[in-house]
């Protein structure tokens, strides 16, 4: 390769690494928000979970009327990204419900799903899946209450309109700060093992807070928070292990860039090398033509 074609290469070689790098340390600080925003909701939870032990104290487990089911019906909302550079993040999504639906012989049918992603949303067309609705997947912490309170209220559309019996949420997490790995978490029916739980549990102090508030619709507004909550910290997950996938897969690509520059800068100080040599034997043969 001519010299001036390698230097070139060598600078636009050097520009991509400097993205790459960019993108890494974004994806970096993109984790840390997300995780520290679990973080705060991991504090409200408790929150929550102490109303409900209050309300318990006072007046009881609320009564939970169950409608007899004679069929189950699922909807299972789908996390997945926007963005590029992740890899096999959405696909895997596609592949491991397929799975979970041939292993638990759920028809087609009696499924529908609710997908956080329009890439995913795209992918899944060729799967025969029943797309109830699709939103586009947010990129920032500000925005991920917003993009929660609609699906919790296409959730309660789905009980009623579709007499859906059962909400999953399929979503990617980051374990043990090294890996990422697919999880489903089902959040409806409420399980109410947990406020027997609570009601076994002494409260801390002599002093319980008294809720002036009916009852089932404390019950009810606890419920919502406590979904509210629960999908918000759903999709910070994903989205803190989406920008993990990338900084690994940034990391990967640095590496690669800087092994090629390694490789380009010796073969460029070869050729000057060379072409210094041939100029310096040009000036020696010119001197020695002029002594003769």
């Amino acid at each position: 390769m001519p010299i001036e074609a390698l230097k070139r290469r060598i600078k636009t070689t050097e520009d991509l690494r400097e993205i790459v790098n960019n993108m890494k340390m974004l994806s970096s600080v993109s984790i840390g928000q997300y995780e520290q925003a679990n973080a705060v909701l991991d504090k409200y939870r408790r929150n929550i979970r102490d109303a409900f032990h209050a309300l318990i104290i006072n007046h009881g487990i609320p009564n939970i009327n169950k409608q007899a089911i004679i069929k189950n019906k699922y909807l299972y909302v789908l996390i997945g990204s926007d963005n590029g550079m992740i890899g096999r993040f959405n696909k895997e999504i596609i592949e491991a419900v397929n799975k979970d639906m041939k292993q638990r012989h759920i028809a087609k049918q009696d499924i529908i799903f609710m997908i956080l992603g329009k890439r995913l949303a795209m992918m899944s067309e060729q799967t025969g899946w029943n797309l109830w609705t699709c939103y586009g997947m947010v990129n920032s912490v500000k925005a991920v209450a917003g993009l929660a309170g609609s699906v919790i209220l296409k959730i309660d559309e789905a009980t009623r309109k579709e007499h859906v019996t059962n909400v999953s949420v399929w979503f990617h997490q980051r374990k043990n700060n090294s890996t990422v790995n697919l999880e489903k978490r089902d959040i409806i029916p409420f399980a109410v093992e947990r406020l027997h739980k609570l009601k076994a549990q002494k409260w801390e102090t002599n002093n319980i807070p008294m809720l002036p508030v009916e009852p089932q619709k404390m019950f009810a507004a606890l419920v919502k928070e406590m979904l509210m909550s629960a999908l918000s910290k759903l999709i910070n997950s994903s989205l803190a292990a989406e920008h993990y996938t990338r900084m690994t897969n940034m990391q990967n690509a640095e590496k690669n860039i800087d092994e090629n520059l390694a490789i380009m800068n010796l073969e460029y100080q070869q050729q000057r090398q060379e072409e210094i040599t041939d100029e310096l034997i040009d000036v020696i043969s010119g001197a020695e033509a002029m002594k003769k």
